[in-house]
C-alpha cells in the first residue's frame, strides 16, 4: 500500500498529460483599473465567492436523520451560502437595472441572476439499500425514495434550524442526491459511481468538497473535480490519520492513509481549508486553517436568555465600548424578542443535580479515558469526585459505563448473576422434595398408573435439570462478559454520573460546565454550542481547541492540576455573558464570512504557485488516480484497499448506465482487456500495484 502510494505521489515520468493547460491551475486575471502596485492583493475572479451570479454545489458524505458533523455543517453552509447569494444576486440585478454597463471582467464564469434564489445546491447521499437506512436512520426514518428525505430534511431546515425560505424549495437551496452504500467497517459513506456526472456542465461552477479525502478514496473513474468545476474547494473535517491509528487495520493504516489523503487533497481541490492546525499538511500552497462553521440559533438563543437572567440578577445591561446596547448579531430582527428567548419546555435536566456535562460519541477516543483520570486527581485534591452527566452512545458505551462505577459496579453485578440468588436453581433439597411428591402419587395411584407417573415424574425432573444447567451457562457467560476489561474498574468508589443516552444539546440548558478533554477532534461542535449557550467550557491546550481560545467563559489548562483549580472556580462562579463581538463569532453568517475569505486566492498568490509548478504534479495525480480505478482491475484494486460494498464501482456503472464494451478514443487511451490503459499498464506505478496484489496472496494479478 505505501510502495503504491509512494509511486502514486512521486512517478512524474511516467504520465503524459494530454491538456496544455493544466486543470488545477488558478487564471491569473489583471485589471487595467487598478494601480500595478495592487495588482497582487485582488482576489482572482476564479476564487471569488461574492461576485454575483456564482453557482455553489456543496458536496458532503453524509445527511440527516444521520446526524453527524458532515451531514448537518453542510447542510447548514449551503443554507447560509443560499442567503448570502440571494443577497448578492438581488442587489446586483437592481444595480443592472439602473445601468446598462456592465464591466468587462464581470463575465468571465459569470451565470445568470435571473432565480437568485436558487444558485446553491447541496449534494447528498442517497443510500439504495433498505438495510443501510436502517441501520443509519432506524426504522422512524426508512425512506423509500429520495423524495420522502428530501422532504424530511426541508422539514429540520425549515423547523429546527428556522430557515424557512432557505427550506423552501422554490426559493431555497437545491438538493441533489448521488447513490451511495454504507461501508459498515469504516462506518462511512461512499459514493457508488461518478457523482460529478450527475451535475450539468453549465452549473459546475464552484464545488465545495466537504471531507474531500472521503469522497475520494474510492470514487469510480471519472473525470477530476477541477477539470469538472472552475473552482473546488476542499472543507477537512476529520483526522483520519488519528482515527485509523485506533479503527482500522490491515492495508488501511494510518501511514498509508496519510498518503493517500494528501494524494485525493491536493489532486482535486484548488485551496484547501484546515479547521484547525491539529491536521496533517496537505498542500502547502494551498492549505489555510479557519474555522468555518457556526452553530444553530438554538444555541445563540439559549445564551441570551441566560445573559438577560444574568443581568437581571446583578443589575446592568450588556453595551459595547460606546455605551449602547449592542445589536443582537446573529438574530434575524423577527427572531428576536420574548417569545423566541424562550427554551423549549422539555428541557433536559440532571438527574444527579450536577453542574457538569459531557454529550458527544462515547468512545474511548473522545477523550473519556483523560476524564477519569481528571476526576481521580481532582478527588486527591478536594477529597472528593465531581458529579456529571455524560449524555450520547457509542460502541465502547458499555465498558465506560463499568469504568465510571468502579467497584462497586463488579459487585453489583456479581449479586445479579450469583446463581443461587436465582429462582430459577433447584436446590437438593427441592429436587429431594420432587421426588417424596412423585413417591406419594405412585402409592396413590397404584401400579396400573406406574408408568404415566414415571413419566411425569422423570419429565419435571429433566425440565429442573435443564433450567439449572442454562442457568450455570448463563452464570458463566456472564462472569466472562463481566470479567473487568480496565483497571479502572477496581476503583473503591464509583464516580457520581449518570448516563442518560442520546439527546439534542440544546435541550441541555440547566448545566453551567461543559467539560471536554478530547484531543482527538479537528474541531469539536459541542464545545462551540456550549460556548454559544453561555456556559464554561473547561478544555486542554490543544491545537484542536485555538479557536476557542479567544472566549473569556473559555477555561483552558495544560496540566491537571490547573484543570482542578478551574473546575473548582468554575463551580463557584457565574459564567460571563457572551459579548457582541463573541457572539457574532459563533454564527453561521460569520462563518460564511470566514469560507469566503479562506477560500479567496490573490493574484499574488495564484502567481507563486504558477512559479513553483506544482499544478502538473495534480494533473498526474488525478490521471493515475483514474487508470488505477479503471475496468474490471479498479474494481479488484478497491477491493484489496478495503472498500468492501463499494468496491464495484466500475460494474455498477456498466449496469447501470448499460454502456457499451466498444472500445472508444485514440490507441493512448484504448483499455485492454484488464480495463487499464496501453500507456499506463507499462508504468512503474502499474508494476508497484502489480507486487502488491500479488502479494495479497494467491488469485490475484495483474
Amino acid at each position: 500500500m505505501n510502495l503504491v502510494s509512494s509511486t502514486l505521489l512521486n512517478s512524474e515520468r511516467d504520465a503524459v498529460v494530454e491538456n496544455t493547460t493544466s486543470t488545477s491551475q488558478i487564471m491569473i486575471d489583471g485589471d487595467d483599473n487598478i494601480d500595478d502596485g495592487k495588482q497582487d492583493d485582488v482576489v482572482t475572479l476564479q476564487s471569488d465567492l461574492l461576485r454575483p451570479g456564482r453557482k455553489i454545489f456543496v458536496v458532503t458524505t453524509a445527511a440527516i436523520p444521520w446526524f453527524t458533523g458532515t451531514s448537518v455543517n453542510p447542510l447548514l453552509r449551503a443554507a447560509y451560502l443560499n442567503r448570502m447569494t440571494r443577497k448578492i444576486n438581488h442587489e446586483h440585478n437592481n444595480m443592472s437595472a439602473n445601468s446598462s454597463v456592465i464591466g468587462e471582467n464581470e463575465d468571465l464564469n459569470a451565470t445568470s441572476c435571473d432565480a437568485p434564489g436558487r444558485m446553491v445546491t447541496l449534494v447528498i447521499p442517497w443510500l439504495e439499500l433498505e438495510s443501510d437506512r436502517l441501520e443509519l436512520y432506524g426504522p422512524n426514518h426508512n425512506f423509500t425514495s429520495p423524495e420522502d428525505q428530501e422532504t424530511y430534511i426541508r422539514a429540520w431546515l425549515r423547523d429546527e434550524a428556522d430557515m424557512p425560505q432557505e427550506a423552501d424549495p422554490t426559493t431555497g437551496i437545491r438538493i441533489l442526491f448521488y447513490p451511495a452504500r454504507y461501508h459498515s467497517g469504516l462506518k462511512s459513506i461512499f459514493a457508488m459511481g461518478d457523482m460529478s456526472s450527475l451535475i450539468d456542465d453549465a452549473d459546475a461552477d464552484v464545488c465545495i468538497l466537504e471531507e474531500p479525502e472521503h469522497l475520494n478514496w474510492y470514487r469510480a473513474p471519472g473525470d477530476g473535480w477541477t477539470k469538472k468545476f472552475h473552482y473546488v474547494i476542499g472543507i477537512i473535517h476529520t483526522n483520519y490519520v488519528d482515527y485509523a491509528s485506533s479503527h482500522y487495520t490491515g492495508l488501511w493504516t494510518a501511514p498509508a492513509i496519510r498518503v493517500m489523503s494528501k494524494a485525493m487533497v491536493r489532486a482535486y481541490c484548488h485551496v484547501v481549508i484546515k479547521l484547525s492546525d491539529t491536521l496533517q499538511t496537505f498542500a502547502d500552497e494551498k492549505e489555510r486553517t479557519s474555522n468555518v462553521h457556526g452553530v444553530r440559533l438554538d444555541f445563540l438563543k439559549e445564551g441570551q436568555r441566560r445573559a438577560d437572567e444574568y443581568y437581571q440578577t446583578h443589575g446592568g445591561c450588556a453595551s459595547d465600548e460606546s455605551g449602547n446596547e449592542p445589536q443582537k448579531e446573529g438574530f434575524e430582527k423577527d427572531d428576536y424578542g420574548p417569545k423566541d428567548n424562550q427554551v423549549e419546555e422539555s428541557s433536559v435536566t440532571s438527574s444527579t443535580g450536577a453542574d457538569v456535562y459531557f454529550i458527544g460519541k462515547l468512545l474511548w477516543a473522545k477523550g473519556l479515558d483523560k476524564m477519569l483520570d481528571l476526576e481521580q486527581h481532582y478527588k486527591e485534591w478536594t477529597g472528593d469526585y465531581f458529579a456529571m452527566d455524560v449524555y450520547g452512545n457509542g460502541p465502547e458505551e458499555l465498558a465506560i459505563k463499568r469504568a465510571f462505577e468502579g467497584r462497586e459496579g463488579l459487585s453489583t453485578r456479581a449479586k445479579k448473576h450469583y446463581p443461587y440468588d436465582s429462582d430459577e436453581v433447584t436446590s437438593e433439597t427441592q429436587i429431594d422434595n420432587i421426588n417424596q411428591n412423585q413417591t406419594m402419587e405412585f402409592r396413590m395411584y397404584g401400579e396400573e398408573n406406574s408408568t404415566g407417573l414415571f413419566s411425569s415424574h422423570m419429565a419435571k425432573i429433566s425440565k429442573h435439570i435443564h433450567a439449572t444447567t442454562e442457568n450455570i451457562k448463563s452464570t458463566k457467560e456472564s462472569i466472562e462478559t463481566d470479567f473487568p476489561r480496565s483497571f479502572q474498574e477496581f476503583r473503591k468508589d464509583p464516580i457520581p454520573s449518570s448516563f442518560p443516552g442520546r439527546v439534542d444539546h440544546a435541550l441541555l440548558s440547566e448545566y453551567k460546565v461543559f467539560v471536554n478533554p478530547s484531543e482527538s477532534e479537528v474541531l469539536c461542535t459541542t464545545t462551540a454550542e456550549a460556548l454559544a449557550m453561555g456556559k464554561f467550557i473547561i478544555i486542554p491546550v490543544h491545537p484542536s481547541n485555538t479557536f476557542f481560545m479567544q472566549f473569556d467563559n473559555c477555561l483552558s489548562y495544560s496540566n491537571k492540576l490547573e484543570f482542578v483549580a478551574n473546575l473548582h472556580w468554575a463551580l463557584h462562579n457565574e459564567p460571563s455573558p457572551l459579548k457582541s463581538e463573541q457572539r457574532r463569532l459563533l454564527t453561521w453568517e460569520a462563518a460564511t464570512e470566514r469560507l469566503v475569505s479562506a477560500s479567496a486566492i490573490t493574484r499574488g498568490e495564484a502567481k507563486a504557485r504558477e512559479e513553483l509548478g506544482r499544478s502538473k504534479i495534480d494533473d498526474r495525480i488525478v490521471w493515475f488516480h483514474k487508470q488505477l480505478g479503471a475496468g474490471a482491475r479498479g474494481d479488484l484494486f478497491r477491493k484489496v484497499l478495503g472498500a468492501g460494498p463499494v468496491s464495484d464501482q466500475v460494474a455498477y456503472e456498466l449496469s447501470k448506465q448499460q454502456l457499451s464494451s466498444e472500445d472508444e478514443g485514440s490507441e493512448d487511451e484504448r483499455e485492454n482487456e484488464q480495463g487499464l490503459s496501453i500507456k499506463f499498464a507499462g508504468s512503474s506505478l502499474a508494476e508497484a500495484i502489480r507486487s502488491t496484489l500479488i502479494n495479497a496472496g494467491p488469485g490475484y494479478s495483474f
